[in-house]
């Protein structure tokens, strides 16, 4: 199976998963080497049966992919008593990084996007917000987190300047996001009009959804220019990192995380 064949695998017209623990194509092992999880806090075994490490690369114990593991080490890093902060993560997976948040910080607030409710709701043990338009007061959080989200919000403009608004001064919006290494400016792709109707730029590609088999359709294939449009939507400053790890499972495309600070008066 060739490199392009795997990613048409995770990819392709089809979707990959932000919900539960990707089950891998059926094959040998490709990778297997002993390492320490972030998120689980012990040593564990990583394995991946395909060479899209992103999406296959999985710890034995709790199932996370690296971008989760990579975002768990810079939470840690840069916040390491979060425990004890506001937290509110946008459409959660219930794996990795996402139920070790819920169980350890008491003030952790999950939403989702429920289209047809009324915002604010609690819908299936969730809270009902839309990132462009939230209903959160302002300065309410210290962090707000979400994985593999901005690609699929239609305005992202909108969504970051809420995200910033809803931020404590010295806060952070802590996230990854596909970053295209042969993108220098971000496209968009996909375009959903008042009426429901959506325009397509380019071959329609659709991630995992937690809470819908519908999956989520991609608007914008991100490039090396997303720091600098965070700027310019929001003021925050914003710092990248990028991971090749083995001892904590973060390999393969994509490892990028990206911290947006709010300045502080």
């Amino acid at each position: 199976m060739t490199a392009m064949d795997l990613r048409k695998v995770w990819h392709g017209a089809l979707r990959h998963g932000r919900g539960a623990a990707p089950a891998s194509p059926v094959g040998d092992v490709v990778y297997r080497q002993a390492g320490f999880c972030p998120i689980c806090r012990a040593p564990v075994e990583f394995t991946a049966t395909t060479k899209w490490y992103r999406e296959s690369l999985v710890c034995s114990r709790c199932g996370s992919v690296p971008r989760e593991r990579a975002l768990a080490l810079v939470l840690d890093r840069h916040f390491p008593k979060w425990r004890r902060l506001a937290i509110h993560e946008s459409s959660p997976a219930n794996r990795g990084i996402s139920p070790a948040m819920k169980r350890a910080c008491r003030a952790y607030v999950a939403t989702q996007f429920f289209p047809e409710e009324t915002p604010g709701a609690i819908i299936e043990g969730f809270r009902n917000e839309n990132l462009e338009a939230q209903t959160f007061a302002d300065e309410s959080f210290d962090l707000v987190i979400s994985l593999d989200v901005m690609e699929h919000v239609n305005h992202p403009d909108a969504a970051v300047k809420e995200i910033a608004r809803t931020l404590k001064r010295g806060g952070a919006y802590l996230f990854t996001a596909p970053t295209h290494k042969a993108v220098l400016k971000s496209e968009r792709r996909a375009l959903y009009h008042p009426d429901g109707e959506v325009e397509h730029f380019a071959q329609p590609e659709y991630h995992g959804n937690p809470i819908s088999e519908a999956g989520s359709l991609v608007t914008f294939r991100y490039g090396y220019d997303l720091p600098e449009l965070i700027r310019e939507w929001s003021g925050m400053d914003v710092e990248v990192s990028r991971f090749h790890d083995h001892r904590h499972g973060i390999i393969g495309e994509h490892t990028e995380v990206y911290l947006a600070s709010k300045r502080r008066p």
